[in-house]
């Protein structure tokens, strides 16, 4: 026994199907401009931290991480300081 198929199911899901490529590549767009951004973050932050250390102070400063954190979580929510950690690693160096 076949079941018959709305012809306006079956277009939604032709629309549906259809969009998925168009928003994967808007989602690998967004991903080379984060990375992009994480990379000049990272650079600047080495700046600060050479800066930092040349003046005596130390390769890390938790207070501001704290409040990256923060901002983090209060532009994204309770998984805001997630990113904000994984964030940080990459852009704290080796020194």
């Amino acid at each position: 026994m076949t079941t018959a198929v709305d012809p306006a199911d079956a277009a939604a899901r032709q629309e549906a199907e259809a969009a998925i490529p168009v928003l994967r590549e808007q989602i690998d767009a967004l991903d080379a401009a984060i990375i992009r951004l994480v990379s000049e973050r990272a650079r600047v932050s080495r700046r600060i931290q050479t800066a930092r250390m040349n003046a005596g102070g130390a390769r890390v400063e938790l207070g501001r991480e704290r409040v990256v954190h923060n901002t983090y979580r209060d532009g994204l929510g309770p998984d805001g300081p997630q990113l904000a950690d994984s964030l940080l690693q990459v852009c704290r160096g080796t020194h």
